[in-house]
């Protein structure tokens, strides 16, 4: 079709999938001032019902109560949108007039009370190709919102993470951490790192693991600013990455009572633990990162429990680059050698019976053979009879 970039010659039938959009996840919100807008990002489920692929670029529709302008809201805007067979999962973001429009005002006012179905079509600007804007006149379309953009989506981590406390975390104060990571977002992303304390609104800096112990917690590991790991769309997997011991937690005096206790309370094999971190993300298709707070926010569903951090028989070497990085003495942690099971000792083979043969009488030198028993001749044995097949008679 002439000015539209398609990657398959066909019929716009791809463009059917635009009629009905699934509301996926919440990502996050940006407010502007001028002009005064709510931009919420989330994540959309888009099927393309053809075979085709279609490259739409960025695409704006227009978003409202109903397919009017007294109702009109703002703007739902999908960037660099290329719908491929099948379902895409892609990010818009929705911008809402929140300055003098009544009926934008209002529908703030409603999300926060009840699920909105939202309608959207496009204009003449739709897009910056003006024949697919032709084709996209009588698009109708409309996506239903949950209340807050709240919807059930895998935590971001799993609720157990385990502990390996090297022989090299004296020198460096590095323990090796693993968990499991999901896809909250439903699209695919990338972890980035950490925010820094001038990124993203409401930030904080650093981002750590926090242990509890009897009343008091302890941020005691932090997040590497180059921590980095990515998920397809609905990947989860494990990961493994280093998080650094923090000093200053701890006044000197204290560290050896407040090192034995964690290493009291981690003896039956896992400690209570909290995260407070700030990643960087970036979600496909977006020019910007988005900084979620993965603590208490929705993101992860935990709320009736913490974290378990497992821990293990090299977990008291923590011990040991707490004592040096204070100049405190000590003797250095030793972990017992677990001792090698016994070896069971491996019976000798009993000896093979081999039947010897029983010699031949040979005849005695004084006593010559008798005459009257000359030797048997060797009677051959019979050879076997094979019976010919019993042929039936002829019908």
């Amino acid at each position: 079709i002439k000015g539209i970039p398609l990657d398959v010659k066909t019929s716009l039938a791809g463009l059917q999938g635009l009629s009905n959009i699934k509301f996926l996840a919440y990502v996050d919100n940006q407010i502007t001032m001028d002009p005064p807008r709510i931009n919420s990002r989330t994540s959309v489920n888009i099927y393309n019902p053809s075979q085709l692929t279609l490259n739409i670029g960025d695409l704006a529709l227009e978003a409202g109560r109903d397919y009017d302008p007294q109702n009109w809201v703002g703007n739902a805007l999908v960037k660099n949108l290329r719908l491929v067979p099948g379902d895409n999962n892609v990010i818009t973001v929705l911008s809402v007039d929140s300055g003098s429009n009544p009926a934008a005002q209002q529908f703030l006012l409603d999300l926060n009370v009840m699920d909105i179905l939202l309608k959207m079509w496009a204009s003449s600007t739709a897009t910056s190709n003006p024949a697919l804007n032709a084709g996209l006149s009588t698009l109708r379309s409309s996506v239903l919102l949950p209340m807050f953009l709240m919807s059930v989506t895998p935590p971001a981590f799993s609720d157990v993470w385990n502990i390996k406390v090297l022989p090299t975390t004296v020198n460096d104060g590095l323990v090796e951490i693993s968990t499991v990571f999901n896809n909250p977002f439903l699209v695919d992303m990338s972890v980035e790192g950490v925010a820094a304390q001038d990124e993203g609104s409401f930030t904080v800096y650093p981002s750590t693991a926090d242990l509890y112990v009897g009343s008091s917690v302890y941020s005691n590991f932090l997040f590497p600013d180059d921590f980095s790991y990515a998920l397809k769309a609905t990947e989860s997997k494990t990961v493994t990455f280093k998080m650094k011991l923090r000093r200053d937690i701890i006044k000197v005096e204290r560290v050896p009572q407040v090192v034995t206790d964690w290493i009291s309370d981690a003896a039956d094999g896992s400690l209570a633990m909290e995260i407070n971190w700030y990643p960087r993300i970036r979600l496909t298709g977006q020019d910007t990162f988005t900084f979620p707070l993965w603590a208490y926010s929705p993101s992860v569903f935990y709320p009736d429990h913490k974290l378990i951090l497992k821990t293990g028989s090299d977990f008291p070497l923590i011990k040991d680059w707490f004592y040096k990085e204070f100049g405190l003495d000590g003797a250095p942690v030793a972990i017992p050698t677990p001792s090698p099971p016994p070896v069971e000792p491996v019976p000798p083979p009993s000896p093979s019976a081999v039947p010897s043969p029983s010699p031949s009488p040979s005849p005695s030198p004084s006593s010559p053979p008798s005459p009257s028993s000359p030797p048997s001749p060797a009677t051959p044995s019979p050879s076997p009879v094979v019976s010919p097949p019993a042929v039936a008679p002829a019908a």
